[in-house]
């Protein structure tokens, strides 16, 4: 089998696991964490996330990215907001879980009769508080982003 169908054949049957999953289920139920699972954050793929939603342009045509991009980092987002970032310690970083929490109200989210802007804006407000987030756990774990980037 050639590198590139091993590579399609492994992409189409991936199953993501949690980081320390030897592949037993262990003791744990079902969406229960066992001891030695720990899930990590790909802090770079967010990253990546943030810059498609800031460059991405306002047309009516973008419509369907600017959904499907505001839905990944609505995920993204969830993700990192179950995450302690110390958020009772720092002042600056509760703020931003108070506007995490905010965007995240299903009554704060535009809905398919709401103009195409009003989305696109949504989308880049959800990628500014993901961003602060993203970097907040970055700097926390020690994978902040270097000035060469």
């Amino acid at each position: 089998m050639s590198n590139e169908s091993q590579a399609t054949a492994e992409a189409e049957t991936y199953e993501p696991r949690a980081a320390g999953d030897a592949g037993d289920a262990g003791s744990a139920g079902i969406g229960e964490l066992s001891n030695s699972q720990v899930y990590l954050i790909d802090v770079e793929t967010i990253r990546d996330t943030v810059s498609v939603a800031r460059e991405m342009p306002l047309s009516r045509d973008a419509r369907p990215r600017i959904a499907l991009t505001t839905a990944t980092l609505i995920g993204q987002l969830e993700l990192l907001i179950g995450e302690d970032l110390n958020f009772d310690l720092d002042p600056a970083v509760r703020d931003t879980y108070k506007a995490a929490y905010r965007l995240l109200r299903i009554d704060r989210r535009p809905t398919n009769d709401d103009p195409t802007f009003a989305v696109w804006e949504y989308m880049r407000d959800v990628a500014a508080v993901t961003s602060q987030l993203v970097e907040t756990y970055a700097e926390q774990q020690g994978e902040a982003e270097s000035d060469e980037q």
